[in-house]
C-alpha cells in the first residue's frame, strides 16, 4: 500500500495538489476538528472522517493509493494514514493548524 511518504519531487507537489482541497473540507468540519481536539482513539477519529466525509475521504485514499477500496481495507487504509500524520511531526502540526481555523 502507497504512503503519503513514498511521494517524492514532482510527484508529490501532484499528489498534494490533488488532496488539499478534500483535506480543508473534511478539517475545517467542526465534528472532525472536535474529534481531533478531544483524546479520541486514531480509530474513532477515522470513524467521524468516513460518517461525514465520504467521498473526501475516498477521493484522499485512492489518490494516496489506487487500490480499490472495500469494505476490509477502507478502515485500515484511513487509519494508517492518520497514523502517518501524527507520527510526522511537521504533518501534523500543520494539522493541528487547519483544525482550529
Amino acid at each position: 500500500m502507497k504512503k503519503l511518504s513514498d511521494y517524492k519531487g514532482e510527484e508529490a507537489i501532484e499528489l498534494w495538489g490533488d488532496l488539499l482541497e478534500p483535506i480543508v473540507t473534511i478539517t475545517s468540519d467542526d465534528e472532525v476538528a472536535k474529534a481531533f481536539r478531544s483524546t479520541k482513539t486514531i480509530a474513532e477519529k477515522a470513524k467521524v472522517i468516513l460518517k461525514t466525509h465520504k467521498k473526501e475521504a475516498c477521493e484522499i485514499l485512492t489518490r494516496i493509493d489506487p487500490t480499490p477500496i472495500d469494505g476490509l481495507n477502507i478502515v485500515i487504509r484511513m487509519v494508517e494514514l492518520l497514523m502517518e500524520i501524527e507520527k510526522n511531526p511537521d504533518l501534523k502540526d500543520f494539522f493541528s493548524l487547519a483544525e482550529t481555523e
